[in-house]
């Protein structure tokens, strides 16, 4: 996959899920709860991360929903959006 937005999500999904939870295949449909089994402390680590390393702040509102958070195409899609604004 081409998309550097993608990428460095994937990249910062697995250093919080560590390498014992990252799937054999990894795609834009692999869950973060159920693919990476990440638990609410670990899913605040990856939205903290994103931010950090995207320089963005997500809205709470409208950015950290159950549909944002529910796969790694998700998350990056927010990121885009974040980033477009």
């Amino acid at each position: 996959m081409s998309d550097s937005i993608f990428e460095r999500t994937r990249l910062i999904v697995q250093r919080v899920a560590g390498a014992d939870r990252t799937p054999a295949d990894v795609d834009e449909d692999t869950k973060l709860a159920d693919g990476f089994w990440l638990d609410s402390v670990e899913m605040l680590e990856v939205v903290i991360t994103c931010e950090t390393e995207f320089g963005i702040v997500f809205s709470e509102s409208g950015d950290l929903d159950v549909s944002s958070l529910e796969t790694i195409g998700s998350l990056a899609a927010t990121i885009r959006r974040r980033l477009a604004e």
